[in-house]
Protein backbone atom coordinates (compact mmCIF):
# COMPACT_ATOMS: atom_id res chain seq x y z
CA UNK A 1 0.00 0.00 0.00
CA UNK A 2 1.03 3.41 -0.41
CA UNK A 3 -0.05 6.19 1.98
CA UNK A 4 -3.26 3.93 3.42
CA UNK A 5 -3.95 3.37 -0.31
CA UNK A 6 -3.98 -0.09 -2.32
CA UNK A 7 -3.16 -0.10 -6.06
CA UNK A 8 -6.33 -0.87 -7.41
CA UNK A 9 -7.67 2.89 -4.66
CA UNK A 10 -4.74 4.50 -7.03
CA UNK A 11 -5.57 3.83 -10.18
CA UNK A 12 -9.29 3.91 -9.66
CA UNK A 13 -10.83 0.58 -10.79
CA UNK A 14 -12.38 -1.99 -8.45
CA UNK A 15 -10.50 -5.09 -7.01
CA UNK A 16 -12.25 -7.34 -9.53
CA UNK A 17 -11.37 -5.08 -12.36
CA UNK A 18 -9.73 -6.89 -15.71
CA UNK A 19 -6.62 -6.22 -17.66
CA UNK A 20 -8.62 -4.12 -20.22
CA UNK A 21 -9.73 -1.88 -17.41
CA UNK A 22 -6.61 -1.53 -15.77
CA UNK A 23 -4.96 -0.72 -18.87
CA UNK A 24 -7.56 1.95 -19.81
CA UNK A 25 -7.24 3.12 -16.00
CA UNK A 26 -3.63 4.11 -16.06
CA UNK A 27 -3.62 5.97 -19.70
CA UNK A 28 -6.34 7.89 -18.41
CA UNK A 29 -4.55 8.78 -14.78
CA UNK A 30 -1.29 9.51 -17.04
CA UNK A 31 -3.25 11.88 -18.80
CA UNK A 32 -4.10 13.87 -16.27
CA UNK A 33 -1.64 13.63 -14.01
CA UNK A 34 1.49 13.42 -16.53
CA UNK A 35 4.10 16.18 -15.03
CA UNK A 36 3.68 17.85 -18.79
CA UNK A 37 0.12 18.64 -18.45
CA UNK A 38 0.15 20.60 -15.05
CA UNK A 39 1.20 24.13 -13.62
CA UNK A 40 4.84 24.57 -13.13
CA UNK A 41 4.32 25.01 -9.21
CA UNK A 42 3.10 21.40 -9.50
CA UNK A 43 4.99 19.66 -11.24
CA UNK A 44 7.11 18.07 -8.41
CA UNK A 45 3.41 16.25 -7.13
CA UNK A 46 3.06 15.07 -10.52
CA UNK A 47 5.98 13.30 -10.44
CA UNK A 48 5.28 11.11 -7.16
CA UNK A 49 1.99 10.99 -8.11
CA UNK A 50 2.98 9.31 -11.35
CA UNK A 51 5.25 7.40 -9.89
CA UNK A 52 2.31 5.74 -7.58
CA UNK A 53 0.57 5.23 -10.91
CA UNK A 54 3.28 3.60 -12.54
CA UNK A 55 4.29 1.30 -9.25
CA UNK A 56 0.69 0.33 -9.56
CA UNK A 57 -0.02 -0.48 -13.04
CA UNK A 58 3.51 -2.37 -13.34
CA UNK A 59 1.71 -4.95 -10.05
CA UNK A 60 -1.60 -5.14 -11.44
CA UNK A 61 -1.01 -5.57 -15.47
CA UNK A 62 1.05 -8.40 -14.52
CA UNK A 63 -0.72 -11.61 -13.53
CA UNK A 64 1.65 -13.19 -11.68
CA UNK A 65 2.58 -9.71 -9.50
CA UNK A 66 -1.11 -9.35 -9.02
CA UNK A 67 -1.79 -12.47 -7.70
CA UNK A 68 1.05 -12.14 -4.96
CA UNK A 69 0.18 -8.86 -4.45
CA UNK A 70 -3.74 -9.75 -3.65
CA UNK A 71 -2.67 -12.67 -1.66
CA UNK A 72 -0.08 -10.47 0.47
CA UNK A 73 -3.25 -8.24 1.28
CA UNK A 74 -6.32 -9.90 1.14
CA UNK A 75 -7.81 -9.39 -1.98
CA UNK A 76 -9.77 -10.14 -4.96
CA UNK A 77 -11.07 -13.56 -3.41
CA UNK A 78 -12.06 -14.94 -6.86
CA UNK A 79 -9.87 -15.98 -9.49
CA UNK A 80 -9.11 -13.80 -13.01
CA UNK A 81 -11.02 -16.97 -14.88
CA UNK A 82 -13.81 -17.77 -13.08
CA UNK A 83 -14.46 -13.95 -13.29
CA UNK A 84 -14.37 -13.39 -16.93
CA UNK A 85 -16.59 -16.62 -17.24
CA UNK A 86 -19.45 -14.75 -14.29
CA UNK A 87 -19.11 -12.13 -16.01
CA UNK A 88 -19.52 -13.32 -19.56
CA UNK A 89 -22.73 -14.85 -18.18
CA UNK A 90 -24.16 -11.94 -16.68
CA UNK A 91 -23.58 -10.20 -19.96
CA UNK A 92 -25.44 -13.03 -21.94
CA UNK A 93 -28.14 -12.58 -19.58
CA UNK A 94 -28.56 -8.92 -20.24
CA UNK A 95 -28.93 -9.91 -23.91
CA UNK A 96 -31.92 -11.89 -22.83
CA UNK A 97 -34.08 -9.09 -20.81
CA UNK A 98 -35.72 -5.70 -21.46
CA UNK A 99 -33.71 -2.94 -22.81
CA UNK A 100 -35.61 -0.24 -20.57
CA UNK A 101 -34.48 -2.00 -17.17
CA UNK A 102 -30.50 -1.71 -18.50
CA UNK A 103 -28.20 0.56 -16.07
CA UNK A 104 -24.98 2.40 -17.10
CA UNK A 105 -23.11 -0.27 -14.79
CA UNK A 106 -24.74 -2.99 -17.14
CA UNK A 107 -23.02 -1.50 -20.04
CA UNK A 108 -19.50 -1.04 -18.10
CA UNK A 109 -19.82 -4.88 -17.39
CA UNK A 110 -20.37 -5.42 -21.16
CA UNK A 111 -17.40 -3.35 -22.10
CA UNK A 112 -15.21 -5.23 -19.86
CA UNK A 113 -15.82 -8.73 -21.02
CA UNK A 114 -16.65 -8.01 -24.75
CA UNK A 115 -13.07 -8.76 -25.52
CA UNK A 116 -13.99 -12.44 -24.20
CA UNK A 117 -17.17 -13.32 -26.48
CA UNK A 118 -17.20 -15.03 -28.94
CA UNK A 119 -17.39 -13.58 -32.58
CA UNK A 120 -21.59 -14.77 -33.10
CA UNK A 121 -22.38 -13.54 -29.58
CA UNK A 122 -20.30 -10.47 -30.35
CA UNK A 123 -22.28 -9.69 -33.28
CA UNK A 124 -25.53 -10.43 -31.41
CA UNK A 125 -24.07 -7.47 -28.98
CA UNK A 126 -23.52 -5.32 -31.43
CA UNK A 127 -27.00 -4.94 -32.60
CA UNK A 128 -28.51 -5.09 -29.40
CA UNK A 129 -26.55 -2.25 -28.38
CA UNK A 130 -27.59 -0.56 -31.64
CA UNK A 131 -30.91 -0.99 -31.10
CA UNK A 132 -30.74 0.38 -27.28
CA UNK A 133 -29.07 3.17 -28.41
CA UNK A 134 -32.05 4.14 -30.16
CA UNK A 135 -34.34 3.09 -27.57
CA UNK A 136 -31.83 4.84 -24.94
CA UNK A 137 -30.11 7.76 -25.77
CA UNK A 138 -29.59 8.83 -22.08
CA UNK A 139 -27.19 5.76 -21.87
CA UNK A 140 -25.21 7.05 -25.69
CA UNK A 141 -22.16 8.33 -23.57
CA UNK A 142 -21.48 4.94 -22.02
CA UNK A 143 -22.00 3.01 -25.33
CA UNK A 144 -19.48 5.03 -27.04
CA UNK A 145 -16.27 2.73 -25.95
CA UNK A 146 -18.62 -0.31 -27.40
CA UNK A 147 -19.47 1.49 -30.54
CA UNK A 148 -15.42 1.95 -30.79
CA UNK A 149 -14.84 -1.26 -29.72
CA UNK A 150 -16.74 -2.95 -32.28
CA UNK A 151 -14.27 -1.27 -35.06
CA UNK A 152 -11.50 -2.13 -33.06
CA UNK A 153 -12.44 -5.94 -33.43
CA UNK A 154 -13.41 -5.31 -37.46
CA UNK A 155 -17.52 -5.76 -36.30
CA UNK A 156 -19.93 -4.32 -38.61
CA UNK A 157 -20.17 -0.47 -38.55
CA UNK A 158 -23.82 -0.86 -37.11
CA UNK A 159 -23.35 0.35 -33.91
CA UNK A 160 -20.70 3.13 -35.43
CA UNK A 161 -22.88 4.15 -37.62
CA UNK A 162 -26.08 4.62 -35.32
CA UNK A 163 -23.93 6.94 -32.63
CA UNK A 164 -22.29 9.05 -35.20
CA UNK A 165 -26.12 9.50 -36.76
CA UNK A 166 -27.87 10.25 -33.30
CA UNK A 167 -25.16 10.79 -30.57
CA UNK A 168 -22.20 12.05 -31.78
CA UNK A 169 -22.49 14.61 -28.94
CA UNK A 170 -21.72 12.07 -26.93
CA UNK A 171 -18.23 11.41 -28.00
CA UNK A 172 -15.76 13.23 -25.72
CA UNK A 173 -11.97 14.11 -26.16
CA UNK A 174 -10.96 11.37 -23.61
CA UNK A 175 -12.89 8.68 -25.42
CA UNK A 176 -11.20 9.70 -28.80
CA UNK A 177 -7.42 9.68 -27.23
CA UNK A 178 -8.25 6.08 -26.01
CA UNK A 179 -9.34 4.79 -29.27
CA UNK A 180 -6.54 6.34 -31.04
CA UNK A 181 -3.98 4.53 -28.71
CA UNK A 182 -5.98 1.47 -29.19
CA UNK A 183 -5.45 1.69 -32.97
CA UNK A 184 -1.85 2.36 -32.52
CA UNK A 185 -1.94 -1.52 -30.57
CA UNK A 186 -4.01 -3.00 -33.97
CA UNK A 187 -2.21 -5.80 -35.95
CA UNK A 188 -2.15 -5.17 -40.22
CA UNK A 189 -2.19 -2.03 -41.36
CA UNK A 190 -5.22 -2.26 -43.34
CA UNK A 191 -7.21 -2.89 -40.26
CA UNK A 192 -5.31 0.39 -38.71
CA UNK A 193 -6.08 2.53 -41.74
CA UNK A 194 -10.26 1.34 -41.26
CA UNK A 195 -10.09 2.54 -37.92
CA UNK A 196 -7.96 6.33 -38.77
CA UNK A 197 -10.96 6.41 -41.17
CA UNK A 198 -13.51 6.10 -38.68
CA UNK A 199 -11.77 8.44 -36.47
CA UNK A 200 -12.03 10.99 -39.64
CA UNK A 201 -15.67 10.16 -39.95
CA UNK A 202 -15.74 11.15 -36.35
CA UNK A 203 -13.62 14.65 -37.09
CA UNK A 204 -16.55 15.36 -39.70
CA UNK A 205 -19.51 15.30 -36.72
CA UNK A 206 -17.35 16.93 -34.11
CA UNK A 207 -15.18 20.01 -35.32
CA UNK A 208 -15.35 21.50 -32.03
CA UNK A 209 -12.65 18.57 -30.30
CA UNK A 210 -10.48 19.20 -33.75
CA UNK A 211 -7.55 20.09 -31.70
CA UNK A 212 -7.82 15.83 -29.78
CA UNK A 213 -7.29 14.41 -33.69
CA UNK A 214 -3.92 16.52 -33.89
CA UNK A 215 -1.69 14.02 -32.72
CA UNK A 216 -3.34 10.80 -33.90
CA UNK A 217 -3.50 12.27 -37.01
CA UNK A 218 0.09 12.64 -36.95
CA UNK A 219 0.34 8.78 -35.64
CA UNK A 220 -1.64 7.93 -38.63
CA UNK A 221 1.38 9.29 -41.10
CA UNK A 222 4.01 8.19 -39.05
CA UNK A 223 2.57 4.62 -39.21
CA UNK A 224 2.83 4.52 -42.66
CA UNK A 225 -1.13 4.30 -42.74
CA UNK A 226 -2.66 5.81 -45.96
CA UNK A 227 -6.22 6.98 -44.55
CA UNK A 228 -7.78 10.25 -44.96
CA UNK A 229 -7.75 11.47 -41.06
CA UNK A 230 -5.04 14.16 -41.74
CA UNK A 231 -6.44 14.99 -45.11
CA UNK A 232 -9.63 15.18 -43.14
CA UNK A 233 -8.05 17.28 -40.34
CA UNK A 234 -6.72 19.79 -43.32
CA UNK A 235 -9.89 20.10 -45.26
CA UNK A 236 -12.35 20.48 -42.18
CA UNK A 237 -9.85 22.48 -38.90
CA UNK A 238 -6.29 23.02 -40.23
CA UNK A 239 -6.26 25.41 -37.63
CA UNK A 240 -6.17 23.33 -35.12
CA UNK A 241 -2.60 22.36 -35.89
CA UNK A 242 -0.33 24.47 -33.57
CA UNK A 243 3.30 25.43 -34.30
CA UNK A 244 4.05 22.91 -31.22
CA UNK A 245 2.68 20.00 -32.37
CA UNK A 246 3.58 20.58 -36.24
CA UNK A 247 7.90 20.74 -34.04
CA UNK A 248 7.08 17.41 -32.63
CA UNK A 249 5.65 15.65 -35.79
CA UNK A 250 8.71 17.12 -37.55
CA UNK A 251 11.56 15.50 -35.22
CA UNK A 252 9.35 12.43 -35.44
CA UNK A 253 10.03 12.28 -39.38
CA UNK A 254 13.69 13.66 -38.82
CA UNK A 255 14.05 10.63 -36.96
CA UNK A 256 13.07 8.30 -39.76
CA UNK A 257 16.76 7.82 -41.70
CA UNK A 258 16.23 7.94 -45.43
CA UNK A 259 18.88 4.94 -45.82
CA UNK A 260 16.43 2.61 -43.37
CA UNK A 261 12.93 4.19 -43.84
CA UNK A 262 13.08 5.75 -47.41
CA UNK A 263 9.27 5.09 -48.22
CA UNK A 264 8.38 6.32 -44.94
CA UNK A 265 9.97 9.08 -44.43
CA UNK A 266 9.03 9.73 -48.38
CA UNK A 267 5.15 9.45 -47.44
CA UNK A 268 5.76 11.78 -44.62
CA UNK A 269 7.60 14.48 -46.17
CA UNK A 270 4.55 14.42 -48.66
CA UNK A 271 2.34 14.82 -45.22
CA UNK A 272 4.44 17.54 -44.35
CA UNK A 273 3.80 19.76 -47.59
CA UNK A 274 0.22 19.01 -47.07
CA UNK A 275 0.22 21.12 -43.65
CA UNK A 276 2.28 23.38 -44.76
CA UNK A 277 0.28 24.36 -47.87
CA UNK A 278 -2.73 24.33 -45.49
CA UNK A 279 -1.26 26.59 -42.80
CA UNK A 280 1.21 28.65 -45.03
CA UNK A 281 1.82 30.67 -41.37
CA UNK A 282 3.61 27.18 -39.72
CA UNK A 283 7.25 27.16 -39.94
CA UNK A 284 9.59 24.06 -40.68
CA UNK A 285 12.24 23.40 -38.53
CA UNK A 286 15.90 22.74 -39.67
CA UNK A 287 17.13 18.99 -39.31
CA UNK A 288 19.98 18.75 -37.30
CA UNK A 289 22.18 16.47 -38.97
CA UNK A 290 25.08 14.78 -37.01
CA UNK A 291 28.28 15.49 -37.67
CA UNK A 292 30.40 12.37 -39.16
CA UNK A 293 32.38 10.70 -36.80
CA UNK A 294 36.74 11.07 -37.52
CA UNK A 295 37.57 7.32 -37.89
CA UNK A 296 39.99 6.70 -35.79
CA UNK A 297 43.46 7.12 -35.76
CA UNK A 298 44.62 3.81 -37.59
CA UNK A 299 41.55 3.61 -40.17
CA UNK A 300 42.54 6.89 -41.21
CA UNK A 301 43.85 5.72 -44.29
Amino acid sequence: MIDGRTYYQILGVPEDALLSEIQRAWRKAVKAHHEDVVPAHERQAAKERMFQINEAYEVLSHPDKRAEYDNAHMLNGGSTIELVRRRVRRTKELLKQERSRLTRDDLTLIESVIDYLDPNTRTTCFRWLTELLHERPDLARFIVPLAFDEQLHGAPTLLFDALLETAAYAITWDRIYLYAEDIRTLEGKEHQESNYNQLARILCHRTDLAEHFVYPAFQEQASGCESNLLLTLLRVAPQAITQTSFDHYVDTVYEMRWVVCHQLRSYNEQAIGWILKARPDLVRKPENKKAPQELPFPLRS
